[in-house]
């Protein structure tokens, strides 16, 4: 419903105008100046939805910045937060409005799931260590992702194919990062007093080295 308001709004505004002008100037008494007046009401709402679909075609909407990518976006990126700012204005860019809101999704619940090791565990130590590399993770996955949005804003629509791939690859990744961290949970809560800081524990092990294949990946050009 909200991706076609603006558009259920223009058509209302058009039908309001064209109530006011037949029922209140008395137009229609007039034949040529009625039905000159029908063309005129018709000819507004065929080319204003017509612009809406076309807008909808390129992935954007009506009265919507060209660009919601720009270059002062990268400049603005300081806190978290300031990432998933942007995130949400992507949710209105319909190429990669479904894995923006995912990577959003996915963000808040790195966020429960943090919170809830350091609940469990000893705080500090290697928890600490691995939680910040698996926050920096999905930061650096959001930049990438702004990055290829970025690039998918000035893209033809044959093209824009490749680039939902690359941004769904970047949704997974963090989806197998994020399952891993699940594993680490679950391990951490079955220990209890001083074993609860010991750091030979599978699932950490497993979760740093899908963090090294990350890197790596990143590093090898694998990721583009």
């Amino acid at each position: 419903m909200k991706k076609y308001l603006g558009q259920i709004v223009f058509n209302c505004i058009v039908a309001a105008i064209g109530t006011l002008l037949f029922t209140t100037t008395g137009i229609l008494e007039n034949a040529v100046a009625g039905g000159a007046g029908i063309v005129a009401l018709m000819s507004l709402l065929c080319g204003g939805n017509y612009l809406f679909v076309r807008y909808a075609g390129e992935g954007k909407q009506a009265f919507q910045p060209d660009y919601i990518i720009t270059e002062q976006t990268f400049d603005s990126l300081n806190e978290p937060e300031d990432y998933i700012e942007v995130l949400k204005d992507l949710r209105n860019y319909s190429p990669c409005r479904q894995e923006a809101i995912k990577m959003i999704q996915q963000w808040e619940l790195y966020k429960k799931k943090s919170a809830t090791l350091n609940a469990i565990s000893y705080q500090g130590g290697v928890y600490e260590v691995v939680n910040q590399d698996v926050e920096s993770v999905m930061l650096n996955n959001m930049v990438l992702f702004m990055k290829r949005a970025a690039i998918m804003q000035s893209s033809a629509s044959n093209e824009l194919s490749a680039h939902r791939t690359y941004v769904r690859s970047l949704v997974a990744s963090n989806e197998k990062i994020l399952g891993d961290y699940t594993n680490l949970l679950i391990e951490a809560s079955q220990l209890t007093g001083a074993d609860s800081g010991k750091a030979e524990i599978k699932s950490l092990n497993l979760l740093i080295e899908s963090i090294r294949d990350y890197r790596k990946d990143l590093e090898s050009g694998d990721m583009q």
